[in-house]
């Protein structure tokens, strides 16, 4: 196989934008897999931030693929082709895709709030075979109790030549065995200070939504923010960073519209109490 890099040099200042693995960081990278010659074979594109604890990947069409579609591609190779067994861990903001492909594995899940140090504490209390969240970070429970891209990179390489499959038509693939198609994206808002940040709190605590978007709200759960489950499976998630007056908005639907207009009205609905 050839291997083409990309900014391999030591550079202290990253090629001029922030070391994390978004496609908004990315154009010359999905350019350059999208007109990569491919002699034979499939093409994929490996992407790590400035410490390689985060990955991302590229399909052999040159778009971008999050740990969204990593995760569910890792588990089922690692146990439908590794034989590796284990418990699967995500957090809140994880797609609906990495329980049912935890499950057409006979695996079982568990969930945390957001952050990689909740599934590195799962790591030392049972036995896990995965454990990843959405902004990239993966860990395996057979190697340490840490996210490594490396070792991710590697597996995902290896399921690229075993199945002889591009990773999205890989995705696709998943998808169709469990029957789930959804789309997925998050915005950060900015809020004007930390008393917005209480009253959207107080909100959130003593009326919560019953609708978004016009769709009605079937399920709260409050571990990390709220995630709000709507009535045809598609999901809201409200939380707060922790440094910083920042509303972090996230959502997964069977479109990208429907995201969007998620995504929206979150928006807009935080955007009344300012």
């Amino acid at each position: 196989a050839s291997v083409h890099e990309l900014h391999s040099n030591a550079d202290p200042l990253f090629g001029g934008n922030p070391p994390e693995p978004l496609p908004k960081y990315l154009g010359e990278m999905l350019e350059t897999v999208k007109e990569y010659p491919a002699k034979e074979g499939v093409k994929v594109g490996l992407v790590f931030d400035g410490d390689s604890d985060r990955i991302a990947a590229v399909d052999g069409q040159g778009n971008f693929l999050s740990s969204q579609i990593l995760i569910p591609i890792l588990i089922d190779h690692l146990k439908s082709r590794r034989g590796y067994s284990g418990e699967i861990v995500k957090t809140i903001s994880g797609s609906n895709l990495i329980p049912a492909v935890a499950k057409l594995n006979g695996l079982e899940l568990y969930e945390t709030a957001v952050g990689y140090k909740y599934i590195a504490d799962r790591m030392q209390e049972a036995k896990v075979l995965l454990g990843g969240e959405e902004s990239g970070g993966i860990g395996y429970g057979h190697h340490i109790p840490e996210r490594d891209a490396l070792m991710s990179a590697l597996y995902v390489l290896e399921a690229v030549v075993a199945s002889g499959l591009d990773l999205s038509d890989y995705y696709r693939s998943l998808q169709e065995k469990v029957g789930y198609f959804s789309e997925y994206d998050r915005i950060d808002l900015p809020l004007a200070s930390m008393d917005v940040q209480a009253k959207l709190l107080d909100s959130l605590a003593t009326a919560p939504p019953t609708e978004v978007a016009g769709k009605a709200v079937t399920h709260i759960l409050d571990i990390d923010g709220y995630k709000l489950t709507l009535a045809d499976e598609s999901w809201l998630l409200i939380r707060f960073s922790g440094t910083e007056p920042v509303l972090r908005l996230y959502s997964e639907a069977k479109t990208l519209d429907e995201v969007h207009k998620h995504l929206h009205w979150a928006k807009d609905w935080a955007s009344s109490f300012t």
